[in-house]
């Protein structure tokens, strides 16, 4: 049951226009702002809707958070505050609402992104997720999973829901728990109430072999306590390379800071795309060639197979060659060794000479 209606005003400020969702930390609404007409994301919690104060801290602590941060990629904190009824006390933060879908809802609707656009995602939370890492003191987000992600069409990308920040454990399916984050995207610290800078690199890896798979990273199969997810997927070896370790389920084997998985991604990409130039390059120089050129993960493949007829052009003057050549060896049988020496054999010679130097090189040229 929703705290409010749609037209309830809050705070003799807050028009409410619709509830965009419902969980265990309260209830989200669209809402306009009286002052100046534009549209708010409302969060309102009641102590009488909460089943414990644990729920009370995690919303304090999310509007404190919020508060301090500045990124494009994070809703912009507005206002917080409380108001108090015949019953009970109702908590309020309002943010920059921020249109979009979450990557779950994408996926959802029968998305299915490109590795390219997959590490266009990935890049842009990073830069976040780094802005967060290096606040003093750093800010662990603790719960990246796709419902917290959201994407626009133009594709930017916003990372919501800091309820689950630095020190506050929590469950985010019953709050019953003792440990903090989602199930399937959690690393294995987080379990036992830890958490680092690289476990919110593991929960982000989580989260794209979702958009990657369409399942939950619990789904997926398992070998030696590692997500084995080669089989699941069609990415490049070098992506697939880079997610592994981003999914190590030691902390101390992932990359160890954001920047650091952001300049090995970078790097990767790089790579991959001038070794896509390279290639494309060396096919220009090689088309007349006899040599091919296949590219195989990082390595170029040069297949330099011996000469053969590659064309019909190739194949007239293999014929050409037998035949003239073949008439100089008839000539010389009919009139002896001695016509070697004349004026038209030297010039049919020539030619024949000529004919098989073409056959021979013209394919390497």
């Amino acid at each position: 049951m929703t705290l409010h209606q749609p037209n309830d005003i809050i705070a003799q400020r807050y028009r409410i226009v619709t509830a965009l969702g419902e969980g265990g930390m309260g209830t989200t609404y669209e809402a306009e702002d009286l002052n100046n007409y534009q549209r708010v994301a409302l969060k309102a919690v009641s102590l009488r809707q909460a089943q414990d104060w644990k729920i009370l801290e995690l919303f304090e602590r999310e509007a404190k958070v919020l508060s301090h941060l500045n990124h494009p990629g994070i809703p912009k904190y507005l206002d917080y505050f409380h108001q108090d009824t015949d019953e009970y006390r109702q908590f309020y933060l309002i943010l920059e609402l921020v249109s979009g879908d979450s990557l779950a809802a994408w996926v959802e609707k029968g998305w299915h992104p490109t590795e390219a656009e997959i590490k266009q995602i990935t890049i842009k939370i990073l830069e976040i997720i780094s802005y967060l890492h290096q606040l003093n003191p750093p800010i662990i987000h603790r719960d990246i999973k796709p419902q917290n992600i959201i994407r626009q069409t133009d594709g930017k990308v916003f990372l919501v829901d800091f309820g689950a920040v630095q020190d506050i454990y929590r469950n985010t399916i019953s709050f019953s728990g003792t440990f903090v984050g989602t199930i399937g995207y959690m690393p294995p610290e987080q379990l036992r109430g830890k958490a680092y800078p690289a476990s919110d690199l593991y929960s982000l890896g989580g989260t794209l072999l979702y958009l990657l798979t369409h399942r939950s990273p619990d789904e997926l199969p398992q070998k030696r306590m590692k997500i084995d997810f080669r089989s699941c997927v069609r990415i490049s070896s070098e992506f697939a390379h880079w997610l592994e370790r981003m999914l190590e389920p030691m902390f101390e084997d992932r990359f160890q800071s954001a920047t650091e998985a952001l300049n090995a991604l970078n790097k990767n990409s790089a790579m991959i795309s001038s070794a896509d130039s390279v290639l494309q390059s060396l096919q220009k120089e090689v088309q007349r060639s006899r040599v091919k050129i296949k590219q195989k993960q990082r390595n170029f493949i040069l297949d330099t197979s011996p000469a053969r007829v590659r064309s019909f052009e190739n194949l007239l003057l293999w014929i050409s060659t037998l035949v003239w050549n073949g008439m100089l060896f008839l000539m010389i049988l009919a009139e002896g060794i001695g016509v070697i020496l004349s004026p038209h054999f030297i010039l049919f010679g020539g030619i024949g000479i000529f004919l098989v130097y073409g056959l021979w090189y013209k394919p390497s040229q």
